[in-house]
């Protein structure tokens, strides 16, 4: 039973990321595209967990994985965050920033010597062990300030715009999709005990109140009505 929750959280991340782009497609919004491509991430590094613990990893699979669920993911969430609520040249800087730590992270892991006799036999395995120090950096540095965004942006918002009732919706919506990042990293710490079902339950809740987060940051803005004449 390993796989069940596994599949639980792809299928999970796999609809959110569609309902997001949905979104997208309709609306236009350059946060919904980034938050669609990062569930997108958490759906491609759950299914290889899943096909990891059920076929027995591989050298790709296991790349996949990492690079999706440790690496990327959290960067492209914060890029949602900055979109909608940083200004233009903080995007723009952001934005460059994450490309080049997008092109360099899929490099290293392409080239990082992973051999079947490093995965045989393990139902999670853990990169700290043959990994290269640099692509194991990039998760670290990739998951703090990422982290650091989501969060940091959700509890500013909250203060800023705590008396606008009309942007409520934002405030509530990055508020949820913080506390779904902070599931999923806190998943990933199972992942030192080498207990995937405690990862795929962090990776599937995480998905799950993202989601929420994005439909209710996502909510059209009303515009507020005066109190008074």
């Amino acid at each position: 039973m390993h796989w069940l929750l596994p599949g639980v959280a792809a299928a999970a991340s796999a609809a959110s990321a569609a309902a997001v782009l949905r979104q997208y497609a309709a609306r236009g919004r350059p946060h919904q595209l980034a938050w669609g491509i990062a569930l997108s991430m958490f759906a491609v590094a759950s299914l290889a967990l899943t096909a990891g613990v059920v076929a027995g990893w591989t050298p790709f699979s296991f790349k996949l994985y990492y690079l999706f669920g440790a690496i990327l993911n959290v960067p492209w969430l914060a890029l949602g965050t900055v979109e909608l609520l940083a200004g233009p040249s903080t995007r723009r800087v952001y934005v460059a920033g994450l490309a080049a730590f997008t092109v360099l992270s899929v490099v290293l892991v392409a080239l990082a010597r992973v051999a079947p006799a490093d995965l045989s036999g393990r139902l999670l395995p853990e990169g700290k062990e043959f990994l290269p120090v640099a692509v194991r950096a990039l998760a670290v540095l990739g998951n703090t300030v990422g982290t650091l965004i989501v969060v940091g942006g959700a509890v500013a918002s909250g203060l800023a715009l705590r008396s606008r009732r009309d942007l409520r919706p934002r405030v509530e919506g990055n508020l949820l999709i913080a506390l779904g990042v902070l599931l999923a990293a806190g998943g990933g710490v199972f992942a030192f005990l080498a207990s995937s079902d405690k990862l795929a339950l962090g990776l599937a809740l995480g998905a799950s109140v993202m989601y929420l987060g994005f439909r209710r940051a996502s909510a059209p803005v009303r515009p507020s009505v005066p109190s008074g004449p």
